[in-house]
């Protein structure tokens, strides 16, 4: 079994796992065939389409990723009088941080939050499908946050936060773009908690 959704993952179900032991752990367990994934890369671009209506600088990270930057997006409802100008983070915040409003990087980073809640929105309105945002100043650290909590929610990582959020990691194969092939040149190396 390649994946699994979010309510096998609750019945004990987790992805690599053989069917044998999966059917033992959620018995209703439906298997799809993963042979033709014509459809979920229909549905892949259709994500993407929609993206680039927010902002043209989207990056695919395979069928069910997307990295967005949202840097000129959010600069323009910054600049906007019009633009309710928001003093809250929408979603959570990693860490449980205090958002200072007054500070400038954590305006942006309240602004894109509404941003990732407004795009989201928009997915799920349109096409029918829910998904995580990470919210960061980089593209490792929205990624690394993204996951924080799941399903259907985003988070946002505060630049004093990063640290934390780098050390809660317990392999370096959660980083992107570090190999979890056995034997890979990162086999053996572990984050070191500070």
């Amino acid at each position: 079994m390649v994946t699994c959704n979010y309510v096998a993952r609750e019945l004990g179900v987790n992805k690599c796992m053989s069917i044998r032991e999966a059917k033992e752990k959620c018995p209703q367990l439906v298997l799809v065939s993963g042979e033709d994934l014509t459809h979920y890369r229909e549905m892949s671009y259709k994500v993407t389409d929609l993206l680039e209506e927010f902002c043209p600088l989207v990056e695919r990270l395979g069928f069910d990723e997307n990295f967005i930057d949202v840097t000129e997006l959010v600069e323009k409802r910054l600049r906007d009088p019009q633009c309710h100008r928001a003093t809250e983070v929408s979603g959570h915040v990693y860490n449980d941080q205090v958002v200072d409003p007054n500070d400038r990087t954590h305006q942006r980073l309240i602004v894109g939050s509404h941003v990732a809640a407004d795009i989201r929105a928009a997915v799920y309105t349109r096409l029918g499908m829910t998904g995580c945002a990470g919210i960061a100043s980089n593209k490792l650290l929205s990624k690394l946050v993204s996951g924080t909590f799941k399903p259907n929610q985003q988070t946002v990582l505060l630049p004093e936060s990063s640290g934390r959020l780098i050390s809660s990691l317990n392999h370096v194969h959660k980083i992107p773009g570090q190999s979890a092939i056995p034997g890979a040149a990162t086999r053996g190396v572990r984050v070191i908690k500070g």
